[in-house]
């Protein structure tokens, strides 16, 4: 199994930096990690970031590394299909730009938890600084096996936040919820381990009345659950 990082980044290169050298010194097999970004096609900052790496590859070079250029959606949750669509691994980390990865051979520890499940119906998270251990799955890893049945990485109209709510309680729901020993910490503005900057303004500081209905829609949610409970092999 090989496990495809899905990247929404917007203006951070330095955080780019710091996240793809944070997952070379802590993987076990760097050569199993696909790096996939979402850059909008107006951050001219990140794209040349890219196409420099393109030439002198002195962050990616040892990881299958995939770039979209799409301009700005409005959802996150779209992102994340997006590149979903544009990765090819078995195993998928929702991730963000501000996570850094601090717990060794942690893609041992994903991959290990995931070959538990034939059916491929799992969602595994870890710590990530800011949440109490083993309540909310922050940047999770999900088979692709599930998004095939359920049409999603994330659902595509969910905005900046509540994503991780209705995920986490998807496979709660279906006893697929699994909390491990890893620390990816997310170096947020609001614990202090950031600079507030444009992106947090414009993403998970944005008004988000839209995904506070989506994830109230407990019909839709429940619809999604049986999909899964479907397809489990007990």
């Amino acid at each position: 199994m090989k496990i495809s990082l899905l990247i929404p980044t917007r203006k951070r290169v330095n955080n780019l930096k710091r996240l793809i050298q944070s997952v070379y010194t802590t993987a076990s097999d760097p050569s199993n990690i696909q790096l996939a970004f979402y850059v909008d096609d107006d951050d001219t900052e990140t794209i040349e970031f890219f196409k420099d790496e393109q030439i002198h590859k002195r962050f990616t070079n040892i990881f299958n590394t995939v770039i979209v250029v799409q301009p700005r959606q409005e959802t996150f949750g779209e992102i994340n299909n997006i590149l979903c669509r544009n990765t090819s691994h078995e195993i998928l980390m929702l991730g963000a730009d501000d996570i850094v990865f601090r717990t060794k051979n942690w893609d041992n520890l994903v991959i290990s938890e995931f070959k538990k499940y034939p059916d491929g119906i799992a969602l595994v998270f870890g710590y990530d600084g800011i949440q109490p251990p083993g309540t909310l799955a922050t940047h999770s890893f999900i088979s692709r096996k599930s998004t095939d049945i359920l049409g999603y990485a994330t659902p595509g109209d969910f905005g900046y936040n509540y994503a991780d709510n209705w995920m986490t309680e998807l496979y709660r729901q279906n006893d697929r919820l699994i909390y491990l020993p890893i620390y990816i910490e997310h170096a947020h503005w609001g614990v202090g381990k950031a600079t507030y900057d444009e992106t947090y303004k414009l993403g998970s500081d944005a008004p988000h009345s839209n995904s506070i209905a989506i994830w109230e829609d407990k019909t839709r949610l429940n619809a999604d659950i049986q999909k899964l409970r479907a397809n489990i092999i007990n």
